[in-house]
């Protein structure tokens, strides 16, 4: 410590005070202070006035830059200034202590120093931090405070979650109202107050954006506390990764799996129950088929199983058919093929082909035409008839009492156009909606157990529905109830022509000759049955008939003797029917040559009329086309 004493303010000093001089005053002891200490004797001299004015002054590390051997040291100093009194109780002088606080205060300094050094490089860790985030692929978001208030959100995070809108300082809560009720804002709370990130897969997100934008996505998710300084939690980092694409293409890969396996399902189904369907009339004629070859038979009896054989052999055509027409339309190459029809002569046709068939089951087979009349229209009369038999066949099949009753009305559309719809009303056995749903699918029917009562090849709906579509209309289930029967309809779109259809009386006939009678044809097939079937058929009308096994075999026929018309099967060993067709034309053979194949597609007609063939007819065969192809393409009257 030391004091100043009189108006001089002579400086008196303990032995701890001789430190601070010993290096610029060792003699300093009754010295005036304006001499000892002449830098800082403005500051001592404001201090002692105010001390002589009855005041204290107090103050703490107080920087003086006291020079030690030139060089200034820039202590700093805690001290007490406090007045002194003389006998007559007047302020005469000044009492100050000192504490020299250097040490403590340049370590708070640097101290400080660190921190805000620290301060500085956490904020640009921050920065860092933000800058990284803002341009992340993944949307986030910063939340301050346990309200859950947005601080930061980047680009990804607007563009998947906001839109437009600035949310900053906004609670999530606010911005989207639905978080409360499905518990998100309840995770958040969680994770805010335990510290436990949390984390989701494919989390199914159905809100409304900030913007207002309806919002459906997927997103896996992770919320994850920020700690402060003191290692208490102070907000929440949000991260979501937009999956929406790839869960919607796994859940589509599992959908085409579940339906590819579905489909192998009912496709195997359908194989055995095709097999059951194919064996049975198949059984019937080879069965019949015997039992006519072996035994001494009436007439009437032989009669009756010819045609059992002949029914048979009918009903496995169709299903072939079914099958083919089928795999025509799904391939997008069936065709229509356009004529006049007369429907109420059309319908007619078909319903006495289940007179029989109803008669035996005791049902009732009722038909009104009333609405339809004379009606002539432009449409093709094979899918027509293909349609409803298929329809009124399954109302009788699956009709066990009751009655089936067909109806038929023509609605106008415009100009000469109309919509003709059939409808066929049963009070069969009916169905279920689930039943009725997959009853269009290919090879499905409504009951598919083993133990089936109708049989069926699964078939007739599904493509009677396709062709219905392709003539301009459909084929649908108007009501259906369990034991309740079922109404179908099938409707499509025609032209009314019946101004212009001709009238032609019905029975009319005429004696003619027969034009064919000794035409000489050449048959190649290399099944000797057909060969034997089409020569009967052949010479049955007339025709002069060769027969041959091979193409090679037709080569060495026509290049020895003249024909008027060949008949070729296209698939036969070693020469095939396009080869031989080829050499017989380069033999110099001019006439016909008919295709007569088991290939029945489209693209094999296709085929066979490029290669220059003059028809194509399908197995199996057709006696009547057969006879009439051969007459029109030899331009026989």
């Amino acid at each position: 410590m030391y004091c100043t004493w009189g108006p001089e303010r002579r400086v008196f000093y303990n032995d701890a005070y001789i430190p601070i001089l010993k290096h610029r005053h060792p003699r300093a002891l009754g010295s005036p202070l304006r001499e000892v200490w002449p830098e800082v004797w403005d500051q001592v001299d404001a201090i002692a006035s105010k001390i002589e004015s009855g005041g204290v002054v107090l103050e703490s590390d107080v920087q003086f830059d006291i020079e030690v051997d030139g060089k200034p040291q820039g202590n700093y100093y805690t001290y007490g200034n406090s007045p002194l009194f003389n006998s007559e109780g007047k302020i005469s002088g000044m009492l100050c202590t000192i504490l020299d606080t250097t040490v403590a205060v340049k370590r708070n300094h640097a101290a400080e120093e660190n921190l805000a050094r620290s301060n500085q490089e956490v904020r640009a860790e921050r920065r860092k931090l933000r800058s990284i985030l803002e341009k992340a692929p993944i949307a986030m978001a910063v939340l301050d405070g346990p309200e859950h208030r947005f601080s930061m959100t980047n680009d990804s995070y607007r563009d998947l979650f906001l839109g437009d809108c600035d949310v900053t300082g906004q609670r999530v809560k606010d911005v989207f109202p639905k978080t409360v009720a499905n518990g998100l804002i309840a995770q958040l709370d969680e994770v805010y107050r335990t510290g436990k990130v949390f984390e989701a897969k494919n989390y199914e997100v159905n809100d409304r954006r900030a913007d207002g934008v309806e919002l459906s996505v997927f997103v896996d998710v992770v919320y994850q506390p920020i700690y402060d300084f003191n290692d208490e939690i102070e907000g929440l980092v949000l991260a979501a990764n937009n999956v929406t694409e790839q869960v919607m293409a796994e859940r589509a890969l599992q959908a085409a799996k579940s339906a590819a396996e579905n489909a192998n399902q009912a496709k195997s189904a359908f194989l055995a129950n095709m097999s059951h369907e194919i064996r049975t009339p198949l059984g019937a004629i080879l069965g019949f088929a015997e039992i006519i070859g072996t035994q001494d038979l009436g007439e009437s009896e032989r009669q009756k199983y010819f045609e059992i054989i002949h029914r048979n052999g009918t009903s496995l055509t169709r299903i072939i058919d079914d099958i083919l027409d089928l795999s025509k339309i799904e391939a997008g190459k069936f065709e229509i093929d356009k004529s006049p029809v007369r429907l109420k002569k059309l319908l007619q046709e078909v319903l006495i082909m289940f007179f029989d068939q109803a008669s035996r089951k005791n049902i009732y087979l009722n038909y009104d035409l009333a609405e339809i009349g004379n009606l002539v229209v432009l449409s093709d009369v094979v899918r027509i008839r293909q349609v409803l038999v298929n329809l009124i066949g399954n109302a009788i099949k699956f009709t066990l009492k009751g009655s089936v009753k067909v109806s038929c009305r023509a609605e106008q559309v415009n100009g000469t156009h109309k919509k003709i719809t059939f409808v066929i009303e049963d009070t069969g056995i009916g169905m279920t909606k689930e039943q009725a749903d997959r009853l269009f699918q290919p090879f499905t029917q409504a009951d598919a157990t083993s133990t089936r009562r109708f049989g069926g090849t699964g078939l007739g709906l599904a493509l009677s529905r396709n062709l219905a579509r392709a003539l301009g209309g459909d084929v649908r289930i108007d009501r259906c109830e369990p034991h309740q029967g079922s109404t179908f309809e099938f409707s499509f779109a025609a032209e009314d022509v019946s101004p212009l259809a001709a009238v032609i009386p019905e029975g009319a006939s005429a004696e003619i000759s027969n034009p064919l009678a000794g035409v000489r044809v050449l048959a190649v097939d290399d099944s000797a049955d057909n060969r034997e079937l089409i020569a009967k058929i052949l010479s049955s009308a007339g025709l002069d008939v060769t027969e041959a096994e091979s193409g090679e075999e037709a080569l060495n026929h026509a290049f020895k003797e003249q024909y008027d018309l060949v008949l070729m099967d296209i698939q036969m060993p070693g020469l095939d029917g396009f080869s031989t067709l080829s050499g017989l034309r380069k033999q110099g053979f001019q006439g016909p040559i008919i295709a007569l194949t088991a290939h029945a597609m489209r693209e094999d007609r296709d085929r066979a009329f490029a290669a220059g063939f003059a028809d194509h007819l399908t197995k199996p065969i057709n006696s009547k086309l057969l006879l009439q192809s051969i007459q029109s393409h030899l331009r026989l009257a």
